[in-house]
Formats: C-alpha cells, structure tokens, sequence
C-alpha cells in the first residue's frame, strides 16, 4: 500500500518539522517582592516627607530583556526563554521604590503628586554591575545619591557592592538573591536618607560616601 505508507512519511515528516518549530515557554520575571500581610491593627509607619526615586542607568550588557548569567568559566549566557517582565531599569526603579517605601512609610511622587513646596528625597542609582553568576551569588554594584528637596537633611553620594549567595543554579533562586540585594540597597539609602551614617553589613559592602553641597 504505497499511498498509505506516503501519507505516513508525510505525517511523520510533519510533525518532525512542527517539534523543531515549537519554542519553549517564556518565563518573566519581576525584581519586586511581593507586599507582606499587614497585621490586623498594625498602622504603617507614615513619614512626613515623600520619596522621588528617578530612573535607574545601568549597563548595556545588563540592560537585555533575557536574563544574561555568568557561568562558572567566565561566559555569560543569554536566558532567552527567561525575561524580565519590563525593562530592567524600570524592573529596578520599581523594586527600589517599593523597598523605600516600606522602609520609610513614604510615598513615591509617582503615585501621588505633590505640591510645588512638598518636603521631597530624591534618590538617583546608577548601576555599574548587575551581575546574575549560576550556582553562585547575585551582585548589585551602584553609585547611589539621596538629597533633600524642601526639606532639611544632608546629602550624600554613596557607592555600594551587594552580594547575595545562591544556593543552587535555579532561575529563581538568582531572581531571588537579586530581589534581597534590592532590597538591603534600600536598606542603606533610607539610612542616609534619615540622616544615619550608611554602615555595611554580611551582604552590603560600602565603598565609601561623601556628602553633596547646595
């Protein structure tokens, strides 16, 4: 039966072809934590001032929307079935802004506008090394500047290195050490932005500071 074995081979061919042609799923990725259940009766706490977190710059090679991660020989690979949810300047400004917010109990102007004399803290990052390594650590190295806007207080410009292990070479497991580096990098700008001294800690290196005039 040559016309039936014919009709197999084309099956066969065809769903050969349609395998190649199938890519994997895309998996996207958010640097931002999920908000913790406030207990009930607990108020949060309110600053009287607000928070104006500006755009985050960082590098070329860190600015994809796949994942790039540095394996244990030095390469770098692009994740293509992995990305970012949104750019990942933004992926970062978003995720430093909620950090801050519960930090501080400060609204970002983004969310609310603010009179032309609103007691404001400026905060500008820019991020010199955004490194994902499989198996390894998460790595977050950023010249950061908080200042004052119609309010009291002193600013600074600061450069902090933030590590955070992984322990195995799971995807989300990199996510994750960068969502705790986000966060601890919050944890020291709002020190300086209550007017403490930035300290280092088990994952935040301070690389130095120094305070901004006018």
């Amino acid at each position: 039966m040559p016309s039936r074995r014919a009709a197999l081979a084309v099956l066969a061919l065809s769903g050969a072809l349609a395998a190649c042609g199938s890519s994997p799923p895309v998996n996207y990725y958010t640097l931002q934590i999920p908000t913790p259940l406030q207990a009930p009766g607990a108020a949060p706490a309110s600053a009287s001032f607000l928070i104006e977190v500006q755009p985050v710059t960082l590098s070329t090679q860190a600015d994809q929307p796949q994942l790039m991660v540095r394996t244990g020989d030095g390469s770098i690979s692009a994740l293509y079935s992995e990305r970012w949810s949104s750019p990942l300047g933004d992926e970062l400004r978003n995720a430093l802004s909620d950090a801050l917010t519960r930090e501080l109990g400060a609204l970002d102007v983004q969310t609310v506008k603010p009179g032309p004399d609103a007691p404001v803290w400026r905060v500008q990052t820019d991020v010199q090394r955004f490194e994902l390594v499989s198996g390894s650590m998460g790595q977050l190295d950023a010249t950061w500047r908080v200042r004052p806007v119609n309010t009291k207080g002193a600013g600074v410009l600061c450069r902090s290195v933030v590590t955070e292990s992984v322990p195995d070479t799971a995807v989300g497991s990199l996510i994750a050490a960068q969502q705790r580096a986000v966060v601890s990098l919050a944890g020291v700008m709002a020190s300086a932005i209550r007017g403490q001294a930035p300290t280092g800690s088990a994952s935040v290196q301070m690389m130095g500071c120094s305070a901004l005039k006018g």
